[in-house]
């Protein structure tokens, strides 16, 4: 992607936004038994939309690292995708830490605790669970980006624009307006939960996933 295009790429970011929130409900699906709203209206989480341009603003792809925009010069494939995967988990632990730090402050209760998984560092974030994050997001950066981003590109360039700006204008709103729910009444903010499998008959109505603070 010598010359990049805004648009596509937004619309990549977009992508991202929507595939975040089926990956949670998929991993919540699994571990509790449950599907939800994510706190969101709509069917995007735009957290990770934002997190996968900041961390190509950062990083680049595996293919092509950079470090804000300045090439790293490393010819072996593998080490070039070690040194990405760990800049990653980099950013992923400290964007978690920061998240959840700053919820916990603004909204005064934890929107996660990864206190029980080993490895732990602080109650936000976790040496397994970064891992795991970090792999996907090296995977999705290195085979999905580029053929993801090339498609968006053939669409027509008017109606291209037009959907990003209408998407980005809904998720944006979306997102300001849940914000201001969870600091208005310290919680999550629930519209609808669907139970799944045997855990979640078992389970039924249990409790969410966030503690109050003190």
């Amino acid at each position: 992607m010598k010359t990049i295009n805004i648009w596509a790429l937004c619309m990549v970011a977009i992508f991202v936004s929507f595939l975040g929130f089926v990956v949670e409900n998929i991993w919540l699906a699994i571990t509790k038994g449950y599907m939800d709203n994510r706190n969101m209206c709509l069917p995007f989480l735009m957290g990770y939309g934002m997190a996968m341009l900041l961390i190509f603003w950062i990083l680049g792809t595996p293919e092509k690292p950079w470090l804000f925009g300045k090439s790293i010069l490393i010819k072996n494939r593998i080490l070039k995708r070690f040194l990405y995967f760990a800049g990653v988990m980099l950013c992923v632990c400290v964007g978690e830490i920061l998240l959840g730090t700053f919820v916990e402050k603004t909204c005064h209760f934890y929107w996660w605790d990864y206190s029980l998984i080993p490895f732990h560092i602080t109650r936000y974030t976790s040496i397994p669970t970064s891992t795991l994050f970090s792999v996907a997001v090296t995977f999705f950066m290195d085979i999905v980006l580029k053929p993801l981003y090339n498609f968006f590109q053939r669409w027509n360039s008017g109606f291209l624009k037009v959907a990003v700006v209408v998407l980005m204008v809904l998720m944006t709103g979306d997102f300001l307006y849940n914000a201001y729910k969870m600091y208005k009444t310290q919680g999550m903010v629930r519209r609808w939960r669907i139970s799944v499998g045997i855990i979640g008959m078992m389970k039924g109505r249990g409790k969410d996933c966030c503690v109050r603070r003190g």
